[in-house]
């Protein structure tokens, strides 16, 4: 691995947690401990800089990968086998195959029984799911998080040049502040639970965070309910942050190597993954 220049942002635990709870707004805090975070692997190059941490959350092992780009293009979905069909493969097959130098599962598009999907500025589906927040990302790599999505507030969006949507949500942090409530909202938001993210430090800046946390089986006692690891990915420094595929879905690689709950035999195929690329690499084939 290379040790490159990075803009290091620290923060002592005691400093992170109330961080986290000072803006949670009226969201309900629960209280959690993080410790200072440890460097699992750094680089800069080729346009992208990206820097790997672990922090533990409580006793769960949490994986923060801040990359930042020179180019929108170089944020890319690829899918399993192709956008329209109902196939999957590993998280770490699809990022070798594609050269990525980081990357994170989707959000599982053929799980979901419609939804608003646009890969690479193609539409495939535009029937937004019930209740459902949609990540939108343009062309200029900014993050827009339309809550509780319908046709109606989507096609506001409709010339605004998104390269990508994303069904699964929800929008964990949105416009700096977390939500109210996603107990009742989203997939087993109360229980401890494996959990991914994306999300994007400030519109207008092409750097992101790719979150993840480890669950009871990896991770003693593990697993982070949907607000503390919300309140985690606030604290981080985030202006919009993303819910993705977590539980058995949830994996972050890194130069072709799953870094979370590596151990973990029960990894579930999936069908897309989300990642950055090299400003010299072209598009998967």
């Amino acid at each position: 691995m290379n040790i490159g220049k990075w803009r290091v942002f620290s923060c002592t635990a005691a400093l992170l947690c109330a961080f986290c709870l000072a803006l949670c707004g009226t969201a309900r805090a629960q209280a959690f401990t993080v410790t200072e975070p440890e460097l699992i692997a750094e680089e800069e190059g080729a346009g992208i800089s990206v820097r790997v941490e672990r922090y533990r959350v409580n006793t769960t092992k949490c994986y923060v990968a801040r990359v930042r780009i020179d180019d929108a293009s170089q944020l890319r979905t690829e899918p399993a086998y192709a956008f329209d069909r109902d196939q999957t493969a590993e998280v770490s097959s699809i990022a070798r195959r594609t050269g990525a130098i980081l990357a994170i599962n989707g959000d599982y598009f053929s799980y979901q029984n419609g939804g608003y999907m646009i890969r690479g500025g193609v539409q495939y589906c535009s029937n937004p799911i019930e209740g459902r927040d949609v990540l939108l990302i343009d062309g200029n790599g900014d993050f827009t998080i339309v809550q509780n999505a319908t046709a109606e507030s989507l096609a506001a969006y409709a010339d605004s040049g998104i390269v990508d949507s994303f069904n699964f949500g929800p929008g964990l942090v949105v416009n700096g502040q977390v939500l109210e409530e996603y107990d009742a909202k989203y997939n087993a938001g109360a229980k401890q639970r494996q959990r991914s993210c994306i999300a994007q430090v400030e519109r207008g800046k092409l750097e992101y965070l790719c979150i993840c946390c480890e669950g009871p089986v990896e991770s003693e006692n593990g697993g982070l309910t949907m607000t503390q690891f919300a309140q985690f990915v606030l604290g981080l420094g985030v202006e919009n942050a993303y819910n993705l595929d977590g539980g058995d879905s949830t994996a972050l690689v890194y130069r072709g190597e799953k870094l979370n709950a590596p151990d973990n035999r029960n990894h579930r195929p999936i069908s897309d993954i989300i990642y950055f690329a090299a400003a010299d690499a072209g598009e998967a084939e």
